[in-house]
């Protein structure tokens, strides 16, 4: 056992004194990027317009501190507007809205909307989130947990 010992000392000591091999790469040609005909996404100068809701409003810097029903009595191919702002067309308060806290050099600038209506037995809700050049600028949100039947702008 004495000598076996010895001899895997003595081998492990050899491979250790001898010089390594050169590791070559598996695959010694380069990777060749191939050029793909995918369209880039190209920028649209303005919004298809789309048949909404339209508030006569003259614009002010801030909305009112009150924003309790508004309610839009005019259609065209705008939403409702007020005060340079777009508000869904719903009944809801101050309460349920929600403001950016950091600062853009241009607030509401090139500013766009994505509205959602739902209902239930209760009544009708409206959910929407607005976006400005500097991102996310204001919400509404009247929507309570539990109510999934989607609807049509109501208030």
């Amino acid at each position: 056992m004495k000598k076996f010992i010895i001899f895997v000392t003595l081998m492990l000591i050899l491979s250790a004194c001898s010089t390594s091999a050169q590791i070559q790469p598996t695959n010694p040609n380069p990777a060749v990027l191939v050029k793909t005909s995918t369209p880039l996404p190209t920028a649209t100068d303005s919004p298809t317009p789309t048949a909404t809701a339209t508030l006569t409003a003259t614009p002010t810097t801030r909305p009112a501190k009150v924003l309790a029903p508004i309610i839009t009595v005019t259609v065209g191919p705008t939403q409702s507007t007020a005060g340079g702002l777009i508000w869904p067309r719903a009944k809801f308060t101050e309460a349920n809205v929600t403001w950016r806290t950091t600062a853009c050099a241009e607030p509401g600038k090139n500013l766009s909307c994505e509205m959602e209506y739902r209902k239930d037995a209760a009544g009708c809700y409206v959910g929407a989130s607005c976006y400005d050049d500097c991102g996310w600028y204001y919400s509404v949100n009247t929507i309570p947990a539990g109510v999934e039947e989607f609807s049509a702008p109501c208030f």
